[in-house]
């Protein structure tokens, strides 16, 4: 995995202003010593985004985004946290080494460099004599001249060392020819990995290339597509072909079109239809979903109409809705594929037939099993299948509004649904949405106590050293009554350098990074942190105490409704009542 030293990542978050990286790209007014503005990530009238050049970080109240210099950069131009430092680290003049724990910098820059040779080599035996009949191939499937350039597309000649030669000639290192992936090894042989097939460069974000997808267009190649195998450079379940060039359309659009083929994309992307994108050399993956995350909460998907294309949508439909992603599936003529439908009745047809009548995934999945037809038995596995899925997802409003389109689709009463669901044993509780976990949740500050812990969080986060050694002296846990708080609490006095601008990144749950932030950005109403330290464990003890004394009252009363002695219970409620003097005073 490539990675960048931590020295140059601290020296990017000290050196980096950020009120200067956000108001490039969103329009601040000051306010105190903070600034406001709209939420760039998601619609609001009345600003709720804030920016404290004190403390190095951002956050909206809205819609709770929050984070130093790179996570807004990596939010609001959606790329990856590497890219994020290298463009902000260009600003800065700031070198950014790129490496991992065994290669360079300089290893890395010849992968690169490999790569972009091998697409020129490609790219120009396309349109020498050489690639007269590969260049035909994709005219005659309907692509121009123009899109081909657009698209580097290439052709590796039928030869074993041109791009070898190549390498050789200019220097590349061992290393960087072993570990490019565009090289086959025999015995003491090294040769060509890419032989007379159409090629397709696979780019990252960036658009730097970083693979290649080969295609036969030859009677007698028994392999369809021939692809780059992983490097240090390409991790096959991470990337999307063409996002380089779509990505500022699946912004606007606020969907994507996701398709199976380099030559889908390619004649949705001539055609117009430019929000698109296409899995590169493997099956869609929960890491496809955390990529496409950043871009979109809705997918259409237009796989093949045959049965491995069925297969393959209701997979990565499901994967999808796991995730919280909604998915649409394009209903295909039969024997057509997108190329095919573009091709033969274009942009329009497509778009009125395929996406404006696009389906939900249960429907579908319902359609796609041929459940009318099917008997009693096989309905029955097709409806169990479908609840194992169903039961897989998190969110209860869609997991609940699942089991709703399954039996309004199938004509089965709800009720029917979950008893089926209750008696599987795998499907436990599919009825009851699943519980969500209480970290995941967002938790409201409304008690007495929780603020008093909430204060404290606060007051921990201004690093104030007199208030902090005090906090770990004077602070019972079992004062804490808030496990989620408590757990905050602890953890950050078990941190010795609190940073505002890197804080978040010590906490892996994002509901507790946006409470962080917020106990960061909020308004600064600590102004003698020791005493509101002294004032907010003085009120958590209060609060304990009242809560032992309404509980030992209680026992009381049902001791004296049993004619038990109470002695012991009176001596207790006393006690009690004298440290809760002693508390308050």
């Amino acid at each position: 995995m490539a990675r960048v030293a931590q020295h140059i990542i601290d020296q990017i978050n000290e050196t980096s202003d950020i009120v200067d990286v956000v108001s490039q790209r969103v329009e601040l007014q000051k306010r105190g010593k903070d600034f406001f503005g709209l939420c760039p990530f998601h619609a609001e009238k009345t600003p709720s985004f804030s920016v404290a050049p004190n403390k190095g970080i951002y956050h909206c109240f809205g819609c709770g985004k929050g984070g130093n210099s790179i996570n807004f950069i990596m939010e609001y131009e959606k790329i990856d946290f590497i890219e994020a430092v290298m463009e902000l680290g260009n600003q800065l003049g700031i070198d950014v080494k790129v490496s991992n724990n065994e290669k360079s910098n300089d290893f890395f820059s010849g992968l690169y460099s490999i790569h972009e040779l091998a697409s020129k080599i490609y790219q120009h035996s396309l349109f020498s004599d050489k690639g007269q009949s590969a260049k035909k191939y994709l005219i005659d499937r309907g692509l121009k001249e123009k899109t081909l350039r657009e698209f580097k597309i290439g052709f590796a000649p039928n030869s074993s060392s041109i791009l070898y030669n190549q390498a050789i000639q200019k220097g590349f290192p061992k290393d960087v020819i072993q570990k490019c992936g565009l090289f086959g090894f025999s015995n003491t042989d090294i040769y060509d990995r890419f032989r007379s097939r159409i090629m397709f460069p696979i780019a990252n974000s960036s658009g730097r290339i970083i693979a290649f997808g080969g295609r036969a267009f030859g009677k007698n190649d028994h392999a369809k597509y021939l692809n780059s195998p992983e490097t240090p450079l390409y991790k096959k379940s991470e990337v999307f072909y063409g996002l380089n060039y779509t990505r500022e359309h699946i912004l606007k659009e606020k969907h994507s079109i996701l398709v199976e083929g380099y030559t889908d994309l390619i004649q949705l992307y001539q055609a117009g239809i430019q929000n698109v994108i296409a899995v590169s050399g493997t099956a869609f993956n929960t890491k496809h979903v955390n990529n496409l995350r950043r871009f979109t909460s809705k997918i259409f998907l237009a796989y093949d109409g045959d049965s491995a294309g069925i297969g393959a949508t209701l997979k990565a439909g499901y994967t999808l809705v796991k995730a919280g992603i909604e998915p649409k599936v394009v209903i295909m003529p039969t024997g057509m594929d997108p190329d095919d439908w573009i091709k033969n009745e274009g942009k329009d047809t497509f778009l009125t037939k395929g996406i404006n009548n696009a389906m939900d995934l249960i429907p579908f999945h319902i359609l796609s099993s041929k459940f009318s037809n099917s008997s009693s038995f096989e309905k029955s596995k097709i409806i169990k299948d479908i609840l194992t899925e169903i039961n897989q997802i998190t969110d209860p409003i869609i997991k609940q509004e699942s089991i709703k389109i399954l039996a309004n689709t199938t004509d089965i009463d709800e009720n029917k649904i979950n008893e089926i669901g209750a008696k599987n044993p795998a499907m436990k509780n599919i009825s009851n949405a699943n519980e969500e976990n209480s970290n995941n949740k967002e938790l409201k500050i409304t008690s007495l106590s929780d603020k008093a812990e909430f204060g404290l969080i606060k007051i921990i986060l201004n690093r104030e050293n007199d208030a902090c050694e005090y906090i770990k002296k004077t602070l019972d846990e079992k004062h804490l009554n808030n496990e989620r708080l408590k757990k905050i609490i602890l953890k950050l006095l078990d941190i010795e350098d609190i940073s505002p601008s890197t804080i978040k990144d010590k906490f892996a749950n994002e509901n507790n990074q946006q409470l962080i932030m917020k106990a960061l950005i909020g308004k600064d109403e600590i102004t003698n942190d020791l005493q509101i330290a002294k004032d907010c464990i003085q009120t958590l003890k209060k609060i304990t105490i009242k809560n032992e004394i309404d509980e030992v009252r209680t026992n009381l009363k049902k001791a004296e409704s049993q004619g038990k002695d109470t002695d012991s219970f009176i001596t207790k409620i006393n006690d009690l009542q004298k440290g809760l003097s002693e508390a308050i005073n």
